[in-house]
């Protein structure tokens, strides 16, 4: 395991999500996200020790499944990998919300692109500070021991 990447892999990522998250949803969609007032829970009661923890398990989750799951080096495989989440987080996320609570469609889609924009940028995030050509000898080998080789 390389801690030493895998951390920085983690923190890099956790940075960039609290200020991509914040120009997009706090400047750029700051005015379609005030539609949201009425019906989203007041922001004195929204608790942002949990953003957080939540914010640093995506990046944990993600660095830890292109590490386990990285064999081919370079940033092709990388975006791959967060074009795979991006799609995944958007489905979940935006869809679900869009499907409960009275938003436009245009709204659900803006927060789509933006997300998987951020999923991919995560993927070269990860490929230029986790590259798994120092983690394997050679791109088709798997761990001997049969777990996650981080």
């Amino acid at each position: 395991m390389n801690l030493k990447r895998f951390s920085l892999a983690v923190a890099a990522i956790f940075v960039f999500a609290l200020l991509w998250n914040g120009v997009v949803h706090m400047v750029l969609l700051k005015e379609a996200n005030q539609a949201l007032d009425q019906i989203a829970r007041p922001m004195a009661e929204r608790n942002m020790v949990l953003g957080l923890m939540l914010t640093a398990g995506i990046a944990i989750l993600f660095v830890y499944s292109y590490a386990s799951c990285a064999r081919v080096a370079g940033i092709r495989y990388a975006v791959g990998h967060g074009t795979f989440f991006g799609l995944v987080a958007g489905l979940f996320v935006d869809l679900n919300q869009f499907l409960l609570y009275p938003i436009p469609a245009s709204l659900a889609a803006t927060w789509f692109a933006f997300g998987f924009l951020e999923f991919c940028i995560y993927g070269i995030l990860v490929s230029w500070l986790y590259p798994v050509a120092a983690q394997h000898s050679t791109p088709g080998d798997a761990p001997a021991s049969g777990t996650p080789h981080i």
